[in-house]
């Protein structure tokens, strides 16, 4: 199992340098209530622009303002990437959540207000990074239900009406909890996927849900709600679901592999270029597979995505290098064909320049041959029609 540092959560007190000026919400709502009339407060826009902002690599936890007075469409206008629990994909290196300030429930937290919340939710965002998972053989990670329910309550805390945590949602379930009762959710193909496919399959396990689909009923996909006894309310829950897929899966593969090394079909087919080429037959193509498996066990190694498309893919990117490589040939004969018929041209023109010459230098065909890089029969050739010219010409004359 892979394991990982888990950092300790430190809260980064900010000043008042760091942060816009409070907004007038009381100017602020004057203005409104006058339709506009009058100079516009600054700040009448700001909106929710606090947040608590947590780095999930090295614990660091802060209240955060963005600069209302800057378009929020600018770059760097947020302070990392959003908590959204829709799909539980991925976990963010920096991630905010919006503190829902400004409101009469809620106003605008100053400096100190804020750094004392920051605090407050420390220990849930301690609960949080304990409870992330490592994905095995990256350097990334993944929800499980504890940490997922952790941040849950940070949004609560963030909320105008400061709500009280809940703790672990009973609707998330960590699929390994699941798969130890329903093995069937994880096919045996997957050990075989590469990080693409794999990825792929995590995310369909999230948007599975906790009920069957129809199609489904009666098949591969158990009713999860009623087996662990959740409610049919929380069961439709947008955030209800699976959690750690990608973490559990990864290290599946890892388990399937017993210690042997993963290696893509990309990299084993660099490695085996005989395996693939242009000339590949379509039956051969098929067999890749079942022919590539056995060649990388053989060698000691698990071959990950080692699919008839895979084949498929190199074959066409082979061939359309020979195709690439034959247009590039066919312009370079075309070109060196112009050359050559300039080259032929000028040779014979002034091969003309030179039969015409009286007096010195008086050469040879054969001379005149090795300057030109040709023949002295070649050079012969075209100088016959101008000799059979000239004796024709002297012939008439003498007539």
């Amino acid at each position: 199992m892979t394991t990982r540092e888990v950092p300790t959560v430190k809260v980064t007190e900010i000043t008042e340098a760091d942060v816009p000026p409070l907004p007038n919400v009381r100017a602020n709502k004057e203005w409104i209530a006058a339709n506009g009339a009058g100079p516009r407060p600054e700040g009448v826009d700001a909106g929710h622009y606090q947040h608590i902002v947590l780095n999930t690599r090295t614990g660091e936890l802060a209240f955060h303002c963005s600069d209302y007075r800057r378009s929020n469409k600018e770059e760097g206008y947020y302070p990392g990437a959003l908590y959204a629990p829709s799909h539980w994909q991925g976990v963010p290196e920096v991630m905010y959540w919006v503190i829902d300030s400004g409101v009469d429930e809620r106003p605008y937290h100053d400096v100190a207000e804020g750094n004392a919340f920051a605090h407050e939710v420390a220990p849930l965002a301690q609960t949080l990074l304990d409870h992330l998972v490592p994905v095995p053989g990256t350097d990334d990670l993944d929800w499980s239900a504890v940490a997922a329910s952790a941040g849950l309550d940070i949004g609560r805390a963030c909320s105008r009406h400061r709500n009280s945590p809940e703790g672990r949602r009973p609707w998330l379930i960590d699929l390994g909890e699941v798969v130890a009762e329903f093995p069937q959710l994880v096919r045996s193909y997957v050990a075989a996927l590469d990080d693409t496919a794999l990825d792929g399959e995590a995310e369909n396990l999230v948007r599975m849900g906790l009920r069957p689909l129809p199609e489904a009923r009666g098949g591969w996909q158990p009713d999860l709600a009623q087996h662990f006894g959740i409610s049919d309310k929380d069961a439709h829950r947008f955030h209800a679901g699976l959690i750690g897929t990608r973490a559990y899966l990864y290290q599946h593969r890892l388990d399937q592999a017993a210690g042997l090394p993963l290696v893509p079909a990309e990299q084993w087919l660099d490695q085996h270029p005989e395996a693939v080429t242009a000339d590949t037959t379509d039956a051969e193509l098929e067999a890749f597979p079942d022919t590539a498996r056995a060649a990388a066990a053989a060698e000691g190694t698990v071959l990950l995505g080692a699919t008839r498309q895979a084949a498929y893919e190199r074959r066409t990117a082979l061939r359309q290098q020979v195709l690439e490589e034959l247009a590039a040939l066919g312009t370079a004969r075309a070109d060196a064909e112009k050359t050559v018929k300039a080259a032929r041209a000028g040779i014979y023109s002034r091969l003309y320049k030179a039969f015409a010459w009286e007096g010195r230098p008086e050469l040879t065909d054969a001379e005149l041959g090795r300057l030109a890089q040709m023949s002295r029969q070649a050079v012969n050739k075209l100088r016959e029609p101008l000799d059979d010219a000239a004796a024709a010409e002297e012939e008439t004359a003498r007539a």
